[in-house]
């Protein structure tokens, strides 16, 4: 042992080929001292670690504000129970094990390719309430055998297990187990083997699964090896395989690259190139890497970055829905600025660290181009055309329906005519209310004769009210049905077009009560659409633009607004555009089965001159020429109004 930092540089000068100061070796006891890699042996040493202690522990809102979408919670220690049970397991690792696993996992591919078409078939299962219970316990199942997976296969090459625990991902329970030991081992294949065990375990169970899916009778035993053998192990393998996260995924390629600390290390070195693509440092890579290598550690570098972008705008997306709006948006901004914003800042940090400390001068270069043209695209107006979706329907509709159970009599019009109003459509008969009438008018007439009668002898008349009663009734059934008989010859209300004349409305058929014939729609047609609420100051009535029918059959129609609702819709009346129907507006459908748009949308109404016959309705698109504006005008636009109206709690 040495007491001091000269003796050990002079030591290592002396011992070895290296070449050293007391600078180095004082650097390095600190770097020793910072990370508690030194054996505390005076009081002082302990003061230090204490202090080292203190200066690490948060307060409990802190820690839960960096801890609510990730917590683990440690359950148990099965290294100890792993250890005795060893011997049952090695069998696990045999190739006779694995010769066995091959050939069911062959017979289940054959069996179920006999019976392709009721396996796919029984999804309809997963789909239902029952469905969806089932497979979140089997999901639970199968992460338990993933997690011992991994454990056995850590214990079986001699690793400790020391933790298996529950960790809430944003409020959702994941198991998870503690195999970090795995990278003492020094072979390649077998910390390959530990990171693969869990999906191995996964597809051996889905393999004997569906073996047993074949063979058991219907029933819940059978619905369970299905999910087990379908759904399960697929959203399982989906999660573990990605490598962008420190997931299954990511410490298999790691170990089949033989780079141990993966992305840190590729994170270092894209930091390192973005630092020298931009402002030439002339500072050495952080590690030498081969061509090949570098590429691939880049590429995922990148990778990764783009992926965590979504995802954390993602998680801040689903923490301010998640939580009442007052806490949502503070959370919301918290995950926005730690997750993303905060990286950020600290890099130009570095660069501007970097840059005082190499004298390099802030001169222009060409790796500037790109980041300056995309910065200077934003500011400039250039955006004169807003696009949103529309549906061109009628501006007035009269729908032709059969007032009661009939019989068509003459059809007078055909699909497409033009009428005018008050022209006869269809003439439609009831024989039943002909006898009514007829039946009616004979009473009438009786009653008539009588009361005629009657009125010789003045006295007799005062005595005969009930004549007088059965008249009057008489008479307003027969103005009843003759109003009903007025109504089986149908006329136009409106001037305009029919359409979509029914094929059944032919002379001597029949009609139900109330059955469609047909509409009259009127001219000119108008167009409605919806826009987005950041996009709503843009817009004014008398603005021009176009629509473009779907399909691209029809030319564009010219339209000009006519209408803006100053009140965002709350529930959208037009099927054609709602996304549930295939329209652009993205829409939920709440349990009175009413179409609720999933962002504020404003209503426009929009006239046009076309009156050429075109289909009773058509999607398609609108472009609206508005003032110009920026991009980054929009973005703070739009944010300000998510702002003002989810603020208002």
């Amino acid at each position: 042992s040495y007491a001091d930092a000269e003796q050990i540089a002079l030591a290592i000068n002396a011992q070895s080929p290296l070449t050293t100061d007391v600078a180095d070796i004082e650097d390095f006891i600190r770097f020793l001292a910072t990370q508690q890699l030194l054996q505390a042996s005076d009081p002082a040493d302990c003061q230090r670690l204490a202090q080292h202690h203190l200066a690490t522990q948060t307060g409990f809102w802190t820690w839960l504000l960096h801890h609510y979408l990730f917590m683990r919670l440690p359950l148990l220690r099965p290294d100890p129970y792993l250890k005795r049970l060893r011997p049952l397991f090695n069998p696990l690792f045999s190739r006779q094990f694995v010769g066995l696993i091959v050939a069911v996992t062959l017979l289940a591919v054959y069996l179920l390719g006999q019976q392709w078409a009721a396996f796919s078939h029984a999804l309809q299962v997963v789909l239902t309430p029952e469905g969806l219970l089932s497979t979140a316990l089997m999901l639970s199942l199968t992460k338990l055998v993933h997690e011992l997976g991994h454990a056995v296969a850590a214990s079986h090459f001699g690793c400790r297990v020391p933790t298996m625990g529950v960790a809430l991902l944003m409020g959702l329970p994941v198991l998870w187990t503690d195999v970090s030991d795995a990278w003492r081992l020094p072979s390649r294949q077998q910390r390959l083997l530990i990171d693969a065990a869990g999906m191995i375990a996964e597809l051996a169970l889905a393999a004997l699964a569906s073996v047993l899916w074949v063979m058991l009778p219907e029933g819940a035993l059978r619905n369970g090896t299905y999910l087990l053998a379908s759904t399960a192990w697929v959203l399982t393998l989906t999660i573990n395989l990605n490598p962008f996260m420190r997931f299954d995924g990511y410490y298999l390629l790691s170990d089949a690259l033989d780079i141990a600390n993966l992305q840190d290390r590729a994170f270092a070195l894209a930091r390192w190139q973005l630092r020298e693509y931009l402002f030439r440092f002339n500072v050495p890579a952080p590690e030498h890497w081969r061509s090949g290598q570098r590429r691939l550690l880049l590429a995922y570098a990148y990778g990764t970055w783009g992926y965590r972008l979504l995802l954390f705008a993602g998680i801040a997306w689903a923490v301010y829905h998640f939580f009442f709006k007052a806490l949502g948006l503070g959370l919301f901004a918290v995950e926005i600025g730690w997750f993303i914003i905060r990286p950020i800042a600290k890099e130009i940090a570095v660069w501007r660290v970097l840059h005082q400390h190499l004298k390099t001068p802030w001169t222009p270069r060409w790796s500037w181009l790109i980041p300056i043209s995309a910065v200077v695209l934003m500011f400039i107006p250039w955006h004169t055309q807003l696009i949103m979706p529309g549906l061109l329907r009628a501006n007035t509709e009269q729908t032709l329906y059969s007032p009661q159970a009939a019989q068509v009599k003459r059809v007078l019009v055909q699909d497409g005519d033009s009428v005018e109003p008050g022209q006869v459509l269809i003439e439609l008969g009831a024989p039943d209310l002909d006898f009514k009438r007829q039946d009616a008018q004979q009473r009438l007439a009786a009653l008539n004769e009588q009361l005629a009668a009657h009125s010789l002898e003045l006295a007799l008349a005062r005595h005969n009210p009930m004549a007088v009663e059965a008249l009057q009734s008489t008479l307003a059934e027969l103005q009843g049905l003759d109003a009903a008989a007025a109504k089986l010859t149908i006329t136009a209300t409106i001037a305009g077009q029919v359409r979509d004349w029914s094929d059944v409305a032919l002379a001597g058929a029949w009609l139900a009560k109330d059955e469609v014939i047909g509409i009259v729609a009127s001219h000119p047609q108008t167009v409605v659409a919806y826009t987005e609420e950041a996009d709503l100051n843009r817009l004014k009535p008398g603005a021009t633009g176009y629509f473009y029918p779907d399909g691209g059959d029809l030319p564009p129609l010219k339209v000009r607004i006519a209408a803006i609702d100053r009140t965002g819709t709350r529930q959208l009346t037009l099927t054609e555009l709602a996304s549930t129907y295939g329209g652009a507006v993205a829409v939920r459908e709440d349990p009175a089965h009413h179409l609720i748009p999933e962002l504020a949308v404003y209503r426009i109404t929009l006239n046009t001159d076309y009156a050429a016959p075109l289909a009773l309705t058509m999607r398609g698109r609108l472009s609206i020429t508005t003032p110009p504006e920026s991009l980054i005008g929009r973005l703070i636009r739009s944010a300000i109004a998510v702002l003002v109206r989810e603020s208002s709690w």
